[in-house]
């Protein structure tokens, strides 16, 4: 009598899972004519204990095929001989194929697992989904008043997202996620880099640890974020004011990911808005391939961008401790000013080469950065012409761009556009600059009266002081200089310079 109480809770009994699996499968061994389905109900039970993640789903469903068969046999138990065989061939039947769709699941490593929760959840709901179709056409229709088990699977699946984020948060597992991420393809590697940023500031703060982690695998799988728009507190500011700055730009330290010094570039030339959002988001593609290409040997990397800290946006680069080169080689005099000339024209080259080129814009000194080798790398490019883009004006036109006259070519004075030619001539003045350890056109005062002269056609004085000399400004660059300050048309390629530097 106490059994046939229990048989009468069915319906209760497979919504809400009430009943031990290990007692259900006991109670029912017994029953000769479901022996198969028990036996793939123990074979499933054996591969879900060694799942690697999303234990608690993956427990859910274990559980409520265990309720299944006990539904199944309650029904078949006084049934005549050919209808308990319908029955035991279908539920062995729906049991067989929740099994071959979770077993790939069971045996994935916990990092592919975490990468593909949005799969695993939907198999597991179709799993569910399997055994109501299969008890609909057994005709079990009692056991169908409950759907409690999609409530239990919604908060089982963020039980184990829960799971998974810790286990991404805690540094103790920095070394098994990034040696098992170097395993898996690279859209893998994006993927699981996407949902760690996706969670940095779910609860509202910072996650260190997650961050870390994050550095970590971005870091050993030598790729950029995937979401360069850095709005989840990826980068914070240190310190309350910028530690220099340009005309057009104040640049603060910054940490990157809880781990990394930074140089934060807030652009005050232009304001926050939904344009200047558009711009950089399709700026990104841009640096992610340039970055893709050059790998930090002769640009520097940008790490993204941010709209959400303060009324102006800023760019996120690595902080490089030797500063910009005009001063390195005021500080280093017997550097090799000759090397340093060559990578910087490589970088530039590798700019102007790619499809479609890209042009620096501001090529100068102060935009060329020393890293911790001592090798130069181009800063800030692309920057001109987004400014330009989102305002309107020409950075070499506006008051902020005073800093940029003495480089900027003839035809950017007269109100041309930027090309590659005019990454030419910039080139040459900071060649000029790099060899006098002056900026260009040192006797004149006013960065517009510069505009006139260059705009009339002159060009700078030749240095004639024996430390310039002595630093490779010979007869023989100085011709080439001049070819660099031609029109447009005559003036080399940056392949061409090169072959000739």
């Amino acid at each position: 009598m106490a059994t046939q109480a229990t048989f009468a809770s069915t319906a209760t009994v497979i919504g809400s899972l009430v009943i031990n699996s290990a007692t259900l499968a006991a109670q029912a061994s017994p029953v000769p004519w479901l022996g198969a389905a028990f036996a793939t109900l123990s074979i499933l039970k054996d591969m879900v204990i060694k799942a690697k993640s999303n234990k608690n789903a993956l427990r859910q469903l274990q559980d409520r095929c265990s309720a299944f068969l006990f539904v199944v046999s309650d029904h078949g138990r006084a049934a005549p001989s050919e209808e308990q065989k319908k029955l035991a061939s279908g539920a062995e039947r729906t049991l067989r194929e929740i099994f071959e769709r979770m077993r790939p699941w069971c045996s994935m490593s916990a990092v592919k697992t975490f990468i593909k929760q949005d799969e695993l959840a939907a198999e597991i709901q179709d799993c569910h989904t399997g055994i109501n179709d299969c008890m609909t056409r057994l005709q079990i229709t009692a056991a169908l008043e409950s759907q409690d088990w999609q409530v239990s699977l919604s908060s089982n699946l963020e039980r184990d997202r829960s799971e998974i984020l810790k286990y991404l948060s805690d540094l103790r597992n920095t070394q098994n996620i990034t040696l098992e991420i170097v395993q898996q393809t690279n859209a893998d590697v994006q993927a699981l880099m996407k949902l760690m940023q996706q969670n940095l500031n779910m609860d509202g703060g910072n996650n260190p640890g997650l961050e870390a982690n994050l550095y970590h695998l971005q870091k050993s799988s030598n790729t950029m974020l995937v979401n360069m728009n850095l709005r989840r507190g990826e980068v914070r500011r240190v310190g309350q004011y910028p530690v220099s700055g340009t005309n057009t730009m104040d640049i603060w330290e910054g940490i990157y990911l809880n781990e990394e010094k930074v140089a934060i570039k807030v652009i005050r030339a232009v304001h926050v808005s939904p344009k200047s959002l558009q711009r950089f988001t399709r700026e990104v593609d841009i640096w992610r391939c340039v970055w893709e290409t050059d790998q930090g040997r002769h640009i520097l990397p940008l790490y993204g961008f941010c709209q959400t800290d303060g009324p102006f946006p800023y760019v996120v680069s690595p902080w490089m401790p030797h500063g910009t080169v005009d001063n390195y080689v005021k500080q280093y005099p017997d550097v090799d000013h000759h090397a340093l000339l060559k990578h910087i024209g490589k970088g530039i080259n590798l700019l102007h080469t790619m499809i479609p080129p890209i042009v620096h814009g501001d090529i100068r000194g102060a935009n060329i950065v020393i890293d911790g080798m001592g090798k130069p790398l181009l800063a800030d490019f692309g920057f001109s012409r987004i400014v330009e883009d989102i305002t309107g004006v020409a950075i070499t036109q506006s008051t902020g761009g005073l800093d940029s006259q003495r480089w900027a070519a003839r035809e950017l004075c007269l109100g041309g556009k930027l090309t590659p030619k005019a990454d030419i001539y910039s080139f040459g003045m900071t060649i000029l600059e790099l060899m006098s350890h002056q900026k260009p056109w040192p006797l004149v005062r006013l960065p517009h009266h510069v505009v006139l002269k260059v705009a009339e056609n002159e060009k700078p004085p030749k240095p004639t002081d024996a430390p310039t000399i002595a630093r490779g400004l010979d007869d023989r660059l100085w011709k080439l200089l001049l070819r660099c300050w031609d029109e447009p048309e005559r003036r080399p390629t940056m392949a061409e310079l090169l072959a000739l530097l």
